[in-house]
């Protein structure tokens, strides 16, 4: 029996910046998907120990359904041994190598059969990426990762000396590029994920930042919809074309008025429409879920977006 592609979530960033800090966030707290990571090395993610089921060569078992793979310099292999009968997972997290660009990471996703890409996110050291960027051995190696991303995580927000210019300076660098800032990785996993569903009704925060920084704390709202009508494919890539990069993810599904259920995603500048094998059942023929910072995502304006569609 054919299975759908595993949703692909590619994490990047220069040594340092959080990504396995973000990574056992993850594992730890599954909430009930069993989620994969390829890491580079088993010795830099700390899993608990009550949480190891067993330990089988490359691959670490947990007992919260999540499994944990060393990629051991070769990718296409780590691949073979997550995706084998048994282990296949709702989610694959694939942590970049500090030195990589995540971008081409991506690429492998995007050309394996049995992947498909959900997003790439890139973190960013706050304290220390003025200093990287400034070392000309690292600056085009640094620029690589954050123009490879959907979306920035700026962690460590409440080590750097003047968060507002580092934030600027970014958004320099990435016009078109959400800036989440965080502190310890910690980004709502729905978010990472882009399990939508999940997300709590109106605001939830991501992040506590002491007061210092309390102007820019990170804060969240969904906005969804649905109606029991079909659309016209036009329609519905007129809507994507219009999003704002305000909305930092958007999923769902609609049915074409050829009777055509597509899944459709729209991350960072990508935007994405593909056929859905399983129809929803007994769910609206259209809905659609997106999630933005708040104060930023409109969402009277989505509703007049997809009052048009």
């Amino acid at each position: 029996m054919s299975r759908a592609p595993v949703a692909t979530t590619v994490l990047g960033g220069f040594l340092g910046a959080g990504k396995t800090t973000l990574v056992n966030r993850l594992l730890r707290a599954p909430e009930g998907r069993r989620i994969a990571v390829l890491v580079n090395d088993f010795g830099e993610v700390a899993i608990d120990s009550l949480l190891i089921e067993a330990n089988d060569g490359p691959v670490l078992n947990l007992a919260n359904g999540c499994v944990c793979c060393s990629m051991g310099g070769d990718l296409s292999h780590a691949l073979d041994l997550i995706l084998e009968p048994g282990r296949w997972p709702d989610h694959l997290v694939i942590e970049a190598s500090g030195v990589a660009e995540p971008d081409r990471i991506a690429d492998i996703a995007r050309a394996d059969p049995d992947l498909r890409l959900d997003a790439v996110v890139t973190l960013v050291d706050a304290e220390q990426v003025g200093a990287q960027f400034a070392d000309p051995r690292l600056r085009e190696l640094v620029r690589r990762q954050i123009a490879g991303a959907d979306f920035l995580l700026l962690n460590k927000s409440d080590l750097a000396a003047d968060l507002p210019a580092v934030t600027a300076w970014l958004r320099g660098l990435a016009p078109q590029t959400a800036i989440l800032p965080t502190r310890h990785a910690e980004a709502p996993v729905e978010l990472i994920l882009g399990d939508l569903e999940r997300a709590p009704r109106g605001r939830f925060r991501a992040d506590a930042p002491p007061a210092d920084t309390a102007g820019h704390e990170t804060m969240f709202a969904r906005w969804s919809a649905g109606a029991d009508r079909r659309l016209s494919r036009a329609a519905i890539e007129g809507l994507l074309a219009r999003l704002t990069p305000a909305v930092l993810r958007l999923k769902g599904w609609v049915t074409l008025d050829d009777g055509a259920v597509m899944a459709v995603q729209a991350v960072g500048g990508r935007r994405e429409l593909r056929p859905l094998p399983t129809p929803p059942d007994g769910g609206p023929m259209t809905r659609l879920t997106a999630i933005g910072l708040a104060g930023d995502l409109d969402a009277q304006a989505l509703d007049a977006l997809f009052a048009a569609a």
